[in-house]
């Protein structure tokens, strides 16, 4: 989607960090970006992806059936180390940075020396697919899949302060009902990276699951601004009594917010609409 959109000149891709351990994520990422002609952008990996310990999925079907230069994590730099490289060059205040896994690298980045003061100087608005706003309930994927990184991310630690800019999280309920990617078989090529996707995770039967990064991605690019409500103004993300995400409706955070879907059938229309645009490799 993003490929797409950028190519619509709705937004600049700087670059784009995987957040699991696994070493052949990257190579996808090429893969995917390769089969939309763009196969420059930068990609990093995230520490420890050397360790494997995350199931492939997908992964492996991308890398097998379309091209792709980068073979694996050692291709290419860490991610703390990308990020560093690209906020450096970006103009004062101009960078989106979307989070839609593990906090990872986002806790990382915010642990190096120096690095708070270049995420303040460089970064607009952290955009966060995670939380269950405003109640929640106890730790989901994204939390669990680095507990320590996301308590960092969220609330800081003790003589750190916390994510140093504003933070818009895209709340977790609007996944659930963005079912889509069901047309990819009939409408989208062989080697649409989406449809290979698909097919992998329901062969090209009825979609079985939402989608909960498309929210996020177009929320945070302002694509379809008319389908989310902001909410909660002046509060703040919290890490609640069962080790989940809640919502404060005070904090000393005015300008974060979590936002709610209002318009399911234009969210998901839209997302079937990027997810079915025309490959076109170099």
């Amino acid at each position: 989607m993003a490929n797409v959109l950028q190519r619509q000149g709705k937004l600049t891709v700087l670059g784009i960090v995987s957040d699991i351990p696994n070493p052949r994520a990257v190579a996808a990422i090429d893969a995917i970006d390769t089969a939309y002609g763009h196969r420059d952008i930068p990609l990093g990996a995230v520490a420890g992806s050397d360790a494997d310990t995350a199931k492939h999925g997908y992964t492996d079907a991308l890398v097998r059936q379309l091209p792709h230069r980068i073979r694996n994590s050692d291709d290419v730099p860490d991610a703390v180390t990308l990020y560093r490289q690209l906020l450096a060059r970006q103009p004062d205040h101009s960078v989106t940075i979307v989070s839609l896994g593990a906090y990872t690298n986002l806790a990382a980045l915010m642990d190096r020396e120096g690095a708070r003061a270049l995420i303040t100087k460089k970064v607009d608005r952290l955009v966060i697919m995670d939380g269950v706003f405003p109640n929640g309930f106890g730790p989901v994927t994204n939390q669990k899949l680095d507990l320590e990184a996301a308590q960092l991310v969220v609330e800081g630690r003790r003589g750190q302060g916390q994510w140093p800019t504003p933070i818009a999280w895209v709340d977790g309920l609007d996944g659930i009902a963005t079912r889509v990617g069901g047309s990819l078989c009939t409408k989208a090529s062989k080697r649409n990276p989406m449809r290979i996707v698909y097919e992998d995770l329901f062969g090209c039967g009825p979609v079985r699951d939402g989608n909960w990064d498309g929210p996020a991605l177009l929320f945070a690019v302002g694509d379809v601004p008319h389908v989310f409500s902001v909410l909660g103004r002046g509060g703040a993300a919290f890490i609640n009594a069962e080790g989940g995400l809640g919502w404060r409706k005070r904090s000393s955070r005015p300008d974060d917010f979590y936002v709610h879907v209002r318009d399911q059938k234009a969210l998901n229309r839209r997302i079937d609409q990027l997810l079915v645009a025309e490959v076109r490799p170099e």
